[in-house]
């Protein structure tokens, strides 16, 4: 099995899963300090000759990534503001699974979102949050072939599991 883990930060998707048989993952981040530490994690486990590291924008790499049995997207759409290039790019490199964890969409996110984004741009730093539809999310998994099989809420986040039947 492979995996791609788009913005797999500190790798922790690829690391529990090559302890449960994956083979191959490659994991794109556009953080350097993530990366670097993604590679001293795998380092240790020993995994690292079967991890391919990417840096930069998944929707820029994503013409010369390969598909893969599972993709992941964890806290990852929720600080892309183009969602639909995200989600169609990513979900078509997958050949089975896709699983994505990102905000609720509740009217109480919504109106403190502004707030906290306002707090932020305070540090200087250009990061944002942003809450994008569910139902946008899962028309385009579905325009894509890929069907809900998993949905739970765990406060400000859900988790979702698609199968590619």
């Amino acid at each position: 099995m492979s995996l791609l883990d788009i913005g797999g930060g500190l790798g922790g998707i690829q690391h529990a899963l090559f302890e449960r048989g994956l083979n191959q993952a490659t994991h794109v981040d556009a953080s350097s300090a993530y990366l670097r530490a993604a590679e001293s994690e795998a380092n240790r486990r020993i995994f690292t000759e079967r991890i391919e590291f990417l840096k930069g924008d998944f929707v820029d790499l994503a013409k010369n990534i390969s598909p893969a049995d599972i993709v992941t997207l964890d806290r990852v759409i929720c600080c892309y503001d183009d969602m639909q290039s995200l989600v169609k790019l990513s979900a078509e490199k997958a050949k089975m699974i896709y699983g994505l964890v990102f905000p609720r969409d509740l009217w109480l996110f919504r109106v403190l979102l502004p707030i906290v984004n306002f707090i932020i741009s305070l540090t200087g730093t250009p990061f944002r949050i942003f809450i994008h539809r569910s139902e946008d999310v899962n028309r385009l998994l579905m325009e894509e072939g890929l069907l809900p099989v998993f949905h739970q809420s765990a406060g400000f986040w859900q988790i979702l599991v698609f199968d590619r039947k």
